[in-house]
C-alpha cells in the first residue's frame, strides 16, 4: 500500500492522467500539485482519497518535492512521481516492497528521479530539496551529494515508461528558451555548493515566464 502519492503537474495534463491510468497499486491518498493554477480533473484510480492542490503560482520542482514530504511526515515515507511517466504493470508493488523509512529509492529509468520515495529517516539526516533550484534542474544532483554526504546511498528500483522533458517542451511555450538561463543559473549554484533556499529575488529572476 502506498500511504501518500504525490505528482506535481504544470502543462501536461493530458499526460497526468495517462500516468494516472497506469497506477495498479492501492493508494491510500493522492495528492496533485496543480502549478498552474488551473485545476486539472482525476479519472478514477485504485486511491481512497484524491485531492488537486491549485497553486497560486508554479512552486516549481524542490518546492513541490518538499510539499509532498510535508504533507506525508507522518508516513515512513511517501511516493512522488512526474506526470509525464507511467507505471508498467506491477512497479509500483516493486517499489512498495523496496521502500522504507532509511531509503530513498529512485528508477532505473533514467533521469533516476522521475518516479521515487523518499523516506524520513532519509530527510531527518539528509534535509529537504533546496529551493534555491528553480523553477527546475540540478535539485536532484544537489541533494545526491547531501546524500552521499550523510551517507546514503541510493536504492534503485524498477525501470518505468517516461517521456523525457515533455513540460520543457510544452506546445506553445517558450519553456525551451528560458530553461538555457535559468539551468546554467542553477548549475552555478551547484558548483559554488552553497545552499540556495528560497529567495523572492531569485525565484522571480528564474521564472518561464
Amino acid at each position: 500500500m502506498i500511504p501518500l502519492l504525490v505528482v506535481p503537474t504544470l502543462t501536461r495534463h493530458d499526460l497526468l492522467k495517462r500516468m494516472l491510468l497506469s497506477v495498479d497499486a492501492h493508494v491510500e491518498r493522492l495528492v496533485v500539485i496543480d502549478n498552474s493554477g488551473r485545476g486539472v480533473e482525476l479519472p478514477d484510480g485504485p486511491w481512497v482519497e484524491a485531492d488537486v492542490f491549485a497553486m497560486p503560482a508554479n512552486l516549481g520542482v524542490a518546492a513541490s518535492w518538499n510539499l509532498a514530504i510535508k504533507m506525508g511526515h507522518r508516513h515512513e515515507w511517501v511516493m512522488v512521481c512526474s506526470d509525464d511517466m507511467t507505471w508498467p504493470a506491477e512497479t509500483m508493488g516493486k517499489f512498495v516492497e523496496k521502500s522504507a523509512e532509511d531509503r530513498l529509492v529512485v528508477s532505473s529509468t533514467w533521469p533516476h528521479w522521475c518516479a521515487f520515495t523518499i523516506g524520513m529517516g532519509v530527510v531527518e539526516k539528509a534535509g529537504l530539496f533546496d529551493e534555491g533550484y528553480y523553477p527546475a534542474y540540478y535539485e536532484d544532483t544537489e541533494y545526491e551529494r547531501r546524500l552521499s554526504q550523510a551517507g546514503i546511498g541510493l536504492t534503485i528500483g524498477p525501470a518505468v515508461g517516461h517521456d523525457n522533458a515533455s513540460t520543457l517542451n510544452s506546445p506553445g511555450r517558450n519553456f525551451g528558451r528560458f530553461n538555457t538561463q535559468t539551468q546554467k543559473a542553477n548549475q552555478e549554484l551547484y558548483k559554488s555548493q552553497k545552499h540556495g533556499g528560497f529567495s523572492p529575488s531569485r525565484w522571480r529572476a528564474q521564472a518561464w515566464n
